[in-house]
């Protein structure tokens, strides 16, 4: 199995803390403010998992994959309509979800060194969107 995600906190009796954040620094933060139009978040070259907070406004996230990104802004958008939603998962207002960045494409080889998330094939962006109403994504990376 190989261990690509940052480590659940434990206890000194060994148990596992849930709904911990890793015990180490954020990578990046973010703070899209009014997110009616889709806003798309770089992840870093080591970001495996994402800490998501909607601010009074549900948010819809879509995983972005590099191809997506450089092809054109379209297909960045993040689309909440009945019968032609694109979203990925939902963050409801006012609750945080730690979401974990899943692979995109099998990597074959590495031949140099580079961040875990490029090694193992994650995606490298997300986009956010409020569904109704104005509110914020603020967002850490792990």
């Amino acid at each position: 199995m190989r261990e690509i995600y940052p480590a659940t906190p434990f206890g000194k009796q060994g148990e596992v803390k849930v709904g911990y954040a890793p015990a180490l620094p954020a990578l990046a933060r973010q703070n899209h403010e009014t997110a009616v139009t889709s806003s798309i978040l770089l992840l870093t070259h080591d970001t495996t998992e994402l800490e998501v907070v909607a601010v009074t406004a549900t948010a819809a996230g879509k995983w972005l994959s590099q191809a997506i990104v450089d092809s054109s802004v379209a297909g960045t958008s993040v689309i909440t309509a009945f019968g032609t939603a694109n979203y990925d998962f939902i963050v409801p207002a006012g609750t945080l979800r730690r979401v974990v960045v899943p692979i995109v494409t099998n990597v074959q080889s590495s031949g140099s060194i580079m961040g875990v998330n490029r090694k193992f094939g994650l995606y490298p962006a997300v986009a956010f969107k409020t569904i109704v109403g104005i509110g914020s994504v603020l967002t850490a990376q792990f």
